[in-house]
């Protein structure tokens, strides 16, 4: 048996049982969104260890909570033994690995290229993860992957283990962690590194039949190069991994993105097409015919490298042609024949003279990044440092290097805000915020239109009335118009539902001050006449047509309640003039609408006469 609240979050399922704590799929009544539920495993505490794993647990909760970045999990609260974080719907990598085989490169960087930004992100602010393996990283349904679980993440100042102890799976952990309990930003490097190892070829870089022998091979032996097990993996791959999975630190990336950008073939492209770019305003030739030295007519671009007219070529001819395409085979000469290539954003300053072989620097003038902000759902505000910067989704040019603080809010929905570090030289991640709904969008109409609308007793216009929210809960709708009776409705509204109320208001008719005539006699009954229910008729019964089914969207999103539909059945037995006179929302809404219009009765009879009438059905999802 789980427990039922932790504090006020309602406990609905155990979904993790790990060896030192439990998660739990859990609601928050406040803001009315699902949330996970981390805990201590009490039950194994003693007395001597319960001190020293709750210090631990606790700190486990500072690192990740201090963290917000679109690609790490979400910390909202942390109680005096459990945390709540963000409630993820997807498929981990490792699962993802065990279905697939391995991935195409283009896939895998997909998914690794956002979780190396997430890393260097922790390992900025001083928090190294110390766990990256597949099983921490959560794909979502969208693609966007998140980094989970620093359940032995520790801020790098801050000693956790006992003497002699380590806490990781051991064939995702760097050599040093395993000998000396050393971790560092480059240990979750090595691991990051076995991560996409395992990604593209299938394989883990250090297999084992047991604990030992794993631990034998991450410390002492070499990883065979991934295109052993595939071969048709780029040919760089192979030198890029041996970095990688070096066994001294000093010797592997020096960031996560580094490494990434080291396996994306997109990235030298890119370098290759932007200083060609810069090429474009490049002068014909000099006074004397001859082309320019490289530096001279680059401006502010300087190299070290003096390209020359090609034997053959008149004076006349242009230089520019010449000057590209000698740009281009001194980029693809550093590719081929290991010639280093290094393209700056930065001022233009020339460097000394290389000899011969030497590496070639070129300077390029400094850019600023952009930033692309998009929502779920879109057209939420965006403000940027407190200032408005617009719509969503929304792109963000020239943002100024540093730290910024977004903000996103939206009517109707929980804000959102997190920081990010913009850095000089490089595009941010694009930050995609799925918003959680915090109250119900209500529309109400009428007939005849103008009717004053009071919900709980307060006035909110006049109908026919769109789009305005009320808090989840219950309310008492009422319409009033001169002429007409009230019309009251009581509603039942939860976080994010749409419903809507279309009212038929009856005149109030007066009582007059003479003897009314005598009723006219009543017009024969004819067929296909509209007729009340009563016990002179024989309702329809309907006798084709299935109900409505549960849309996967609102089952998934725990979506429930009932819808009220009205419609007339024909003398045909054919539902007509269908509306919701009782809503639970959009899509369960929509679901029973579309499963009513396939209906088919027996029609109505009265007198043995085939009637129209009014009928009502009523629809329970749960």
């Amino acid at each position: 048996m789980h427990p039922q609240k932790f504090g006020r979050y309602e406990v609905l399922a155990e979904i993790g049982d790990g060896a030192m704590g439990r998660v739990y799929r859990a609601f928050d009544p406040l803001v009315r969104r699902p949330v996970a539920i981390k805990t201590v495993k009490s039950e194994h505490l003693s007395k001597d260890s319960a001190e020293e794993y709750l210090k631990r647990f606790r700190r486990e909760a500072q690192a990740a909570g201090g963290l917000s970045h679109p690609h790490i999990v979400s910390v909202f609260d942390v109680g005096e033994d459990y945390f709540v974080m963000e409630y993820l719907e997807g498929v981990t990598l490792q699962a993802l690995i065990k279905e697939r085989g391995r991935l195409e490169p283009a896939d895998a960087l997909r998914i690794l290229a956002p979780v190396a930004d997430a890393l260097d992100y922790a390992h900025r602010t001083g928090i190294v993860h110390r766990d990256i393996k597949p099983a921490n990283i959560m794909v979502l349904p969208d693609g966007r992957p998140k980094l989970m679980d620093f359940g032995v993440a520790h801020l790098e100042e801050s000693v956790m283990t006992a003497a002699g102890q380590f806490l990781g799976s051991p064939s995702y952990m760097a050599p040093e962690q395993m000998t000396s309990g050393e971790v560092t930003a480059r240990s979750d490097f090595f691991s990051f590194a076995v991560v996409a190892y395992e990604v593209l070829t299938g394989q883990k870089p250090f297999p084992g039949e047991n604990i030992t022998s794993v631990m034998y091979k991450v410390i002492h032996e070499v990883a065979a190069p991934p295109r052993k097990w595939k071969f048709d993996l780029p040919a760089r791959y192979d030198d890029v991994f041996a970095k990688a999975l070096a066994k001294n630190p000093a010797d592997r990336y020096a960031t996560a993105g580094a490494f990434t950008a080291a396996l994306d073939l997109k990235e030298l492209d890119s370098a290759i097409a932007s200083a060609i770019e810069d090429l474009v305003a490049i002068p014909e030739s000099t006074a004397s015919g001859s082309p320019a030295p490289l530096d001279t007519v680059l401006g502010g671009v300087s190299a070290t490298t003096t390209l020359s007219q090609p034997p053959g070529a008149g004076p006349a001819r242009s230089s520019r042609l010449w000057l590209g395409l000698g740009l281009a085979a001194v980029l693809a000469l550093g590719i081929a024949g290991g010639v280093g290539l290094t393209l700056r954003r930065g001022p233009g300053v020339r460097p000394a003279q290389s000899e011969e072989g030497a590496a070639a620097v070129l300077t390029l003038p400094p850019a600023r990044p952009s930033l692309r902000i998009e929502t779920d759902p879109d057209e939420a505000m965006v403000l940027v440092d407190g200032q408005e910067a617009g719509r969503t989704p929304l792109s963000l040019a020239d943002v100024a290097v540093g730290t910024h603080q977004v903000r996103v809010t939206s009517e109707g929905y929980a804000p959102t805000e997190l920081s990010i570090d913009v850095v000089e030289g490089k595009e941010p991640a694009p930050l995609r915020f799925v918003l959680q709904p915090i109250a119900a969008r209500l529309a109400v109409a009428s007939e005849p239109k103008g009717a004053t609308l009071r919900v709980d007793g307060k006035k909110h216009g006049t109908t026919p009335i769109e789009s305005f929210w009320v808090a989840p809960g219950s309310h008492e709708l009422r319409l009033e118009l001169k002429g007409f009776k009230p019309f009251v409705k009581k509603l039942e509204a939860a976080a994010g539902d749409t419903l809507s109320v279309d009212a038929h208001l009856e005149s109030v008719q007066k009582t007059a001050k003479v003897t009314a005539p005598p009723s006219p006699t009543p017009a024969p009954l004819v067929e296909g006449a509209l007729v009340e229910l009563g016990p002179d008729v024989v309702a329809p019964r309907r006798i084709s047509g299935s109900a409505a089914r549960y849309p996967e969207d609102a089952r998934r999103g725990k979506k429930a309640g009932t819808v009220a539909i009205e419609m007339i059945v024909t003398e045909k037995g054919e539902p007509t003039e269908i509306k919701v006179v009782e809503s639970a929302g959009e899509a369960l809404d929509q679901a029973v609408l579309e499963a009513v219009r396939t209906w088919r009765y027996e029609p109505a009879q009265k007198q043995g006469i085939k009637v129209k009438v009014r009928l009502q059905s009523r629809h329970t999802f749960r």
